[in-house]
């Protein structure tokens, strides 16, 4: 780890906690390997993609808001190409860019003024730079991690396209907030590059588990998979918590001459902690467009008092997308709000909800315990997950298990879905209550949530639960 160059930390907030630099880049020592010259580019061979999503962008005038852009410039495009797809990148102001193909191109022209960029030079290591704002952002630590590093070159090949890194920085916003962004590049597929991409995503996913331990972290690059392939990696990047965008909004688009595909990505690796406001895909000179997100920070407990009011909460499956998932995303809100040492009870006829399991996954990371009965005898994808996790015996304090016959005999007396957290923000013994499974679909069907926040209605659904396991409270 390298600091970059030292700057006066001019506003109050980050005078505050001027403390967290030396701290954070204890924390973010990462080891960096040698590499051999070479710059790769992307060839993949995807199928056709999603809906085209083109639209211009309107200016950020949000202090809240984090604009970040992915722009994969193709290596070798004309001098003249390339400066008005900079230009088309630049114009927008986003707060980060996370360059592709880019090793040979000037710190200054990928930086003008206004922005400071970090990377490691050489045709390997500088192929995949950070920009930020520096009227925004301050860099406190940064670094360039191996993600493959398989050598060789078929026939005809003048790079060595297994030989792949990622740049990271590290950066202090003027409100005080710490946000890591990481730009990457994996390898297309041929003959010497099979089977890297479950590799270079567990080695990305290392690396923003450790960066993690800052803050939010932010991930944008050219991943030479298409997002509706068979070999995309969806299990992976909901093992490291990677949530593209496209799957918090569910939609994605083309995002390049690349016939149809969706190749080029932006993560969170803490999508709770972001409400995405909008994504955009911009034609350039490139073989890829630039794809870019409005990100917006959902308040923290500590920012803001995290409250439950009891009522009722109703989707709508007719409206916009928070509409549709009004349900799903207050009971997601639950359990991203539930304290280290707090308890989650859930029941349902079935869990195949992403945002759901991922919360109560991320739950489990932080000390939570978590206990799910499933009312079905076939796990799907996401109960297996988290029994994989958490195990099925059901004296410990985590675990997931079914049941069958027991609550077929009390289906009748049993909400769809009953989610239970013992505190949640500043809510103690909050109840929800469904009249639906807790599964995605449902939300292009009406549901019907009920919010409890009495001690009483808690203690009478909690002896309801463990009886579904035959256990006495």
């Amino acid at each position: 780890m390298t600091l970059l160059r030292a700057r006066t930390l001019t506003s109050p907030s980050l005078a505050r906690r001027g403390a967290v630099s030396a701290a954070v880049c204890a924390a973010l020592s990462l080891s960096t390997l040698a590499a051999t010259a070479g710059e790769a580019s992307s060839a993949p061979s995807s199928p056709a993609g999603g809906p085209s999503a083109r639209a211009s962008i309107p200016p950020l005038d949000d202090a809240g808001t984090i604009r970040i852009t992915q722009a994969n410039l193709l290596s070798g495009q004309p001098v003249g190409a390339f400066q008005r797809d900079l230009d088309t990148v630049l114009g927008a102001r986003p707060d980060f860019i996370t360059y592709n193909e880019v090793a040979w191109r000037s710190d200054a022209a990928l930086a003008p003024s206004g922005y400071d960029l970090f990377r490691t030079p050489g045709q390997y290591k500088g192929a995949n730079p950070v920009a930020w704002r520096t009227d925004r952002w301050t860099a406190i630590a940064q670094g360039t991690t191996t993600i493959s590093n398989r050598r060789g070159r078929v026939p005809g090949q003048s790079v060595e396209w297994g030989v792949r890194y990622a740049s990271w920085a590290t950066l202090q916003g003027v409100d005080g907030r710490v946000v890591s962004v990481v730009s990457t590049h994996l390898a297309p597929m041929n003959a010497i590059t099979q089977g890297l991409t479950p590799i270079s995503v567990r080695r990305l996913g290392a690396l923003t588990t450790k960066l993690s331990a800052a803050g939010p972290v932010l991930v944008g690059g050219d991943f030479n998979v298409h997002y509706k392939e068979a070999r995309y990696p969806r299990e992976l990047f909901e093992q490291f918590s990677l949530t593209p965008t496209y799957d918090v909004l569910g939609e994605y688009f083309p995002t390049g001459d690349h016939r149809g595909a969706t190749i080029d990505y932006l993560f969170m690796n803490s999508a709770s902690q972001f409400t995405v406001q909008r994504q955009y895909n911009r034609e350039l000179n490139s073989d890829h467009d630039a794809i870019t997100a409005d990100l917006a920070f959902v308040e923290s407990p500590e920012d803001q008092p995290v409250l439950f009011a009891p009522g009722r909460v109703i989707n709508n499956p007719a409206g916009e997308r928070a509409e549709r998932r009004a349900v799903l995303d207050l009971m997601v809100k639950a359990v991203a709000n539930a304290p280290r040492g707090s308890a989650v009870h859930l029941q349902t006829v079935g869990l195949r909800d992403r945002r759901l399991a991922g919360a109560l996954n991320r739950a489990v990371d932080r000390g939570v315990h978590v206990q799910l009965v499933t009312r079905h005898d076939t796990f799907n994808k996401q109960e297996r997950q988290l029994q994989a996790l958490l195990g099925s015996r059901t004296g410990r304090k985590s675990w997931v298990t079914d049941c069958v016959r027991r609550c077929l005999r009390l289906a009748n007396r049993l909400p769809d879905t009953q989610l239970l957290v013992s505190t949640s923000g500043d809510t103690p013994a909050l109840l929800i209550e469904t009249n639906a499974p807790a599964v995605s679909s449902y939300t292009l069907q009406r549901m019907t949530a009920t919010v409890e926040t009495s001690k009483a209605s808690y203690d009478a659904a909690f002896q309801w639960f463990f009886r579904l396991v035959g256990r006495q409270i």
